[in-house]
């Protein structure tokens, strides 16, 4: 059985990263925990944003656009 998803056009890789740094927030959130150093910076450099929880809003937002076009 094979239930792999490939991604292999830039819309897809984007999404792909857009996904990760969404639920890695949300994990860092929830649990207080620091999945790693990078994830937090590369979410306040995609929104702009301070804080985690306004960078997870921003980056669920982000989703939503990019699902409707």
């Amino acid at each position: 059985m094979n239930d792999s998803i490939t991604c292999d056009t830039p819309e897809s890789i984007n999404m792909f990263r857009l996904l990760a740094i969404k639920n890695g927030l949300k994990f860092e959130i929830k649990t207080g925990m620091s999945m790693n150093r990078n994830l937090f910076s590369a979410a306040k450099q995609l929104t702009g944003k301070k804080t985690r929880k306004a960078c997870l809003e921003a980056v669920e937002k982000i989703i939503e656009e990019a699902k409707t076009s």
